[in-house]
């Protein structure tokens, strides 16, 4: 007796680029059979046709726990998420750890060490300056804390630091690469002075070794240089360095209104006017700015999160060109259950992805568009039972149909952000159904996943 039977789908390998027409049974959490054999389980569910996938794993969130996001991305087939990116870690990752294990999440969740938040951990409060040598010492025992604990590597938000000196860059990454855990990076800067911000990012491998994941690369370089921060990126691969990349599926990105990215001299860089940014939250949600309500959520709210409409979209498919681009949500902006609040990406981005880069436009196969969703972060993080579908591994999987997959989330002065897509079927998590026809079942089997902690040997 399996725990759970999923008959008549078409699965999709990943790792072997293979669609397999089969049935699929769960058992203690795991993957036990793939077959054309018809067993007895507890729950069964009927494909009908549809597609079963691994999980989709978002490497590049900002979830931390928080119940409403978390919410959007499972309805999305999301089974595990990366967070703390940007540099925005938590400060007490053994405490959250222990909560979340205990609790049980509607996903599984890994926990980056933020380099913004052991800078502030450190004493340094000022982001234009950089951590003197006695806060640097400090700031890197912390981080050898947590990635004891089982943070699952480093984040950087260098544009959100412009204080961040490249010394104290490379003395974290050397310690992330001590562990053998990798380095995310949003990049200091972006448009086409953001092409030596890249080049740092590169270098971080160049010098340490650490593995570097560049982060959201449409949000950094999708304003007509995308072509450009493409042929660097996959230069440096060739060359032999050990890079990655992930991408949303929008170029209008969302952050606090209040943070260095809107420091003076954005809108010229951007070549746009204050009616280019739109409220996300706050009192002005859904509306375009101007002066005098941009600088008043500047000086008086400054947390509220403002949305940049800007970019080429045209430029976001051309990011996947890269074999391994990875898919990435940003999620975190709907903090609040308000379907007025927020960014079309947390309740959108794994089913944009699909319905354009395969359905629409045939610019990847399906079983690559989903790779990219599940086997490159996974092998990226380290994590060695997700993002397949063989047996052993984790019994985390989604359902869908391409026919049907949609998203429906919108900007807010266009409509709802928080829109749940069409065409997902069902999410299942450890083998237990976390979201059904697009209802959540209220199972919590997500758990806080600790990378393995390890000094880090070469082996071919």
């Amino acid at each position: 007796m399996y725990d759970l039977a999923i008959l008549n789908g078409i699965l999709i390998d990943p790792e072997a680029g293979r669609l397999i027409p089969a049935n699929l049974y769960c058992r203690d959490g795991k993957i036990a059979e793939i077959s054309r054999e018809v067993h007895e389980a507890t729950q069964t569910l009927d494909a009908k046709g549809d597609y079963i996938s691994p999980g989709f794993i978002d490497i590049h969130a900002h979830i931390e726990g928080s119940a409403y996001p978390g919410s959007l991305l499972a309805l999305q087939g999301v089974t595990t998420v990366i967070n703390g990116n940007c540099g925005l870690g938590l400060a007490d990752l053994p405490s959250f750890f222990e909560e979340q294990n205990r609790k049980g999440f509607i996903l599984n969740q890994l926990e980056l060490s933020g380099a913004s938040t052991l800078r502030e951990r450190a004493g340094l409060q000022d982001r234009y300056a950089p951590l003197s040598p006695a806060q640097l010492e400090q700031a890197c025992g912390m981080l050898r804390e947590d990635l004891e604990a089982g943070a699952a590597g480093l984040s950087f938000g260098l544009e959100y630091m412009p204080g961040s000196s490249r010394e104290e860059v490379l003395a974290l990454s050397r310690v992330a690469a001590r562990y053998g855990k990798p380095v995310t990076i949003h990049t200091r800067t972006d448009c086409f002075t953001g092409l030596a911000a890249l080049q740092e990012a590169i270098d971080i491998s160049r010098f340490t070794g650490a593995g570097v994941q560049i982060s959201h690369v449409v949000y950094q370089y999708g304003f007509g240089m995308m072509k450009l921060a493409l042929a660097m990126i996959d230069d440096a691969v060739k060359s032999g360095l050990d890079i990655s990349c992930d991408s949303g599926m929008y170029t209008s990105f969302a952050t606090a209104i209040g943070s260095a990215v809107f420091d003076e001299g954005c809108l010229e860089k951007w070549r746009c006017g204050y009616d280019a940014i739109l409220a996300a939250t706050g009192k002005y949600a859904g509306q375009r700015l101007n002066r005098d309500t941009f600088e008043e959520l500047r000086r008086e709210t400054p947390s509220e999160t403002a949305i940049a409409l800007i970019g080429n979209p045209h430029e976001i498919l051309m990011a996947f060109d890269l074999p391994y681009m990875m898919i990435s949500s940003d999620c975190g902006v709907n903090k609040e259950p308000d379907p007025s609040y927020g960014h079309p990406q947390d309740a959108g981005t794994f089913p944009r992805f699909i319905r354009q880069l395969v359905r629409k436009t045939g610019r990847l196969t399906l079983a690559d568009a989903v790779a990219r969703a599940t086997i490159l972060p996974a092998k990226r993080m380290d994590l060695d039972v997700k993002g397949r579908i063989t047996p052993g591994s984790d019994a985390d999987l989604v359902i869908f149909s391409l026919d049907e997959l949609t998203d429906r989330s919108q900007f807010p002065h266009l409509g709802s952000p928080a829109a749940p897509p069409e065409g997902i079927r069902a999410v299942a998590i450890a083998g237990k159904i976390t979201v059904e026809n697009g209802v959540i079942s209220g199972e919590n089997p997500g758990k806080a996943v600790l990378s393995p902690n390890r000094i880090w040997h070469y082996t071919a």
